[in-house]
């Protein structure tokens, strides 16, 4: 499960890897792979980088790293030439697609480049600027980036709020569930963990992906309003994916709000544009061992089961 050493290499709008995470990779010795490079002809919206994110996720089984607002960067097993043209073609037809929803006026250029074995960064990185561009202008750019994401990093604030909803996000959501259960192991109390995931994301996001954000807001709301104040809710990694931590709750007590919260979500999207369910994965401290990670590692497993079983319900988790 993720740190904070992790989650410091990740871009906490759209969860890819970020410039950091993409120079490590640089670093060490390669082997062959293909680099899927995409490139926007001007810097997007937060929102429009956000959701391109998370085409690529469901489109690409390959690593995404985002090295500037501009550009992603996906590094796939190496294929045959027939096999890369496809890929790219098939990126390049969801894109003329989701054009508009995304809000580009623009496609971004796609190009697939081999990696042979033993690389060494700078020939990546050549790969990776336009045909038309330079040393300098390559270096202009690194420093430029390296200059934002020190920025980024920097900025504690936006390590901790979610850009959608306002609640904590991942790096806040870690730390503050690191402090509960410490705090519940010293006064040997239970403490649970909800991980929870909406059923019906993709139905928004062909409305638009302006909705989808507007679904993962009143989801939101629906799931504070139904915690008590002592409970920690958070928006966890991304899509509409929430993690609430419940201090003193043990497991029979854990599943009884996560039912609430069920129930809840169906009444009130009754009322939204298209009606929605969630699915809830349950993890107890000590109940189901003594760390954070292994309480979200078995939430997770509990969520997965709940997704594979068809939706709409709470799955308590098994201790591994």
């Amino acid at each position: 499960m993720p740190d904070t050493t992790t989650i410091l290499r990740r871009d906490p709008n759209t969860g890819t890897a970020n410039l950091l995470a993409f120079a490590e990779w640089l670093a060490q010795p390669t082997t062959p792979c293909g680099i899927i490079d995409i490139q926007l002809p001007h810097p997007p919206t937060a929102a429009t980088l956000r959701w391109l994110a998370l085409l690529l996720r469901e489109e690409l089984a390959g690593t995404i790293y985002q090295p500037g607002n501009t550009q992603f960067v996906i590094v796939v097993p190496p294929g045959a030439p027939a096999t890369q043209v496809a890929q790219i073609e098939r990126l390049q037809t969801l894109l003329h697609r989701q054009a508009q929803r995304l809000d580009l006026s623009t496609i971004p250029v796609i190009r697939y480049h081999h990696i042979p074995a033993e690389s060494d960064p700078a020939t990546i990185l050549q790969f990776l600027i336009p045909d038309t561009a330079d040393s300098g202008t390559l270096l202009n750019r690194l420093i430029a980036q390296l200059a934002a994401l020190g920025s980024t990093l920097n900025n504690q604030h936006q390590f901790d709020l979610d850009p959608v909803t306002g609640l904590p996000n991942s790096f806040a959501a870690w730390q503050r569930l690191e402090e509960l259960i410490l705090t519940a192991q010293r006064q040997s109390q239970a403490c649970s963990v909800l991980l929870m995931n909406g059923d019906d994301l993709r139905r928004y996001n062909e409305m638009s992906y302006a909705a989808g954000d507007q679904m993962i807001r009143d989801l939101a709301t629906v799931l504070r309003e139904q915690l008590r104040p002592s409970d920690f809710l958070a928006r966890w990694q991304t899509g509409d994916q929430f993690l609430a931590v419940l201090p003193n709750t043990g497991v029979s007590g854990a599943a009884a709000l996560a039912e609430r919260l069920r129930q809840r979500v169906i009444e009130r999207s009754q009322l939204w544009p298209l009606p929605i369910t969630i699915s809830i994965g349950i993890a107890s401290i000590p109940q189901h061992g003594h760390t954070a990670g292994i309480a979200l590692h078995i939430a997770a497993a509990a969520l997965l089961q709940a997704k594979a079983a068809g939706k709409n319900r709470i799955v308590v988790g098994r201790p591994d």
